[in-house]
């Protein structure tokens, strides 16, 4: 099975975004995708994924999972972004938010988004994971962080 190194580009990956508002949060993680794969999430079509409603989980521990599936989606994306400053979406903890995920996927593959899903919010729960993506000074070292701690 895929894992989310192989859904996650480190041309998708943006540290130190200064942005309050989750749906502009939400567009520019989406256009990182249609930026690296204009074939798999053209314009279009994540404008269908955002129709068709964003769901975000806040894990706690400054980290927030958006995520949605669109009927038109051939293979599930991930976009990452570090938030500088930490925002407050309400995270039950009461932690603002530092690392935000997207997650786009198929309609058709419930099973694989929410294993997806699961294993990005297992990985995000290890403070020391987390510790290290604060501290990472580019989007490759982001990007092998996560790669090395999903093996």
């Amino acid at each position: 099975m895929e894992g989310i190194c192989s859904l996650l580009d480190p041309k998708c990956i943006l540290l130190d975004l200064n942005e309050s508002n989750m749906q502009l949060i939400i567009d520019t993680l989406s256009n990182l995708l249609t930026q690296a794969f204009p074939l798999l999430a053209d314009k279009d079509l994540m404008e269908k994924a955002k129709q068709q409603g964003y769901h975000t989980t806040c894990l706690g521990f400054g980290c927030a999972i958006t995520h949605a599936r669109c009927p038109s989606m051939q293979k599930t994306l991930i976009s990452a972004a570090r938030l500088s400053p930490a925002q407050d979406f309400k995270a039950m903890d009461g932690e603002p938010v530092t690392l935000i995920f997207l997650l786009v996927g198929p309609q058709s593959s419930a099973s694989f988004h929410l294993k997806i899903l699961s294993r990005l919010a297992r990985l995000l729960h290890d403070a020391s994971l987390r510790n290290e993506l604060q501290k990472t000074t580019n989007p490759l070292d982001f990007h092998t962080l996560i790669c090395e701690k999903e093996q």
